[in-house]
């Protein structure tokens, strides 16, 4: 599980990847793989000693990393993992537009390739291509289907749809045009 405030050990970005997996060895070559997967190879270029940086501030040779950063090692800890079932939830809070994309986008191709993900977001757009979506409303299981049937004004009761449209429209503006530069930066005077 990859939980929206997830434990941040202080220890080195090494065994922040690779705790809580309790067999096999946590190889650098897997490690590396896992955190390329979820973005966090390049937290691990930034980093003074790379895998060997002592994640914390507090301690000798310590070092921070932000949230987004730990958003992304925390991901790959779940990825190195190879559990059968992953949960996720609100895996992208920290994250900014290109990176929450990324780790979606990495979300359903974990998903093709068989793997089980349960996704807790309220980020709508996400689940568009989720096999199954279940809308909680106070606890309880207000609507249940797949994208299509909560979207269908006919078959869904409307809480997925509203919420989906809501969010939808703050996307709906028409984008600016780029404006010419080679007209508009000319000094004034200078035209014909």
């Amino acid at each position: 599980m990859v939980a929206q405030d997830f434990y941040r050990w202080p220890f080195t970005a090494r065994v922040n990847i690779g705790i809580g997996r309790s067999s096999g060895p946590m190889g650098d070559t897997a490690i590396e793989a896992a955190a390329a997967y979820a973005g966090a190879d390049e937290v691990l270029a930034e980093l003074p000693r790379g895998l060997s940086t002592l994640l914390a501030r507090g301690y000798k040779g310590g070092h921070q990393i932000s949230g987004g950063q730990w958003q992304r090692i925390g991901i790959a800890r779940a990825r190195f993992r190879s559990a059968q079932v992953l949960i996720v939830d609100e895996p992208t809070s920290a994250l900014d537009a290109a990176a929450e994309q990324r780790v979606f986008d990495q979300i359903r191709n974990l998903a093709a390739e068989g793997q089980t993900i349960v996704l807790i977001t309220h980020r709508l757009h996400s689940v568009r291509h989720a096999d199954l979506i279940y809308v909680l409303d106070q606890g309880r299981i207000a609507e249940a289907g797949t994208f299509e049937e909560l979207m269908d004004p006919v078959t869904g009761t409307g809480a997925f749809r509203d919420a989906y449209l809501l969010q939808s429209r703050a996307y709906d503006h028409t984008v600016p045009a780029q404006r010419d530069k080679t007209v508009d930066d000319e000094p004034a005077g200078e035209h014909a």
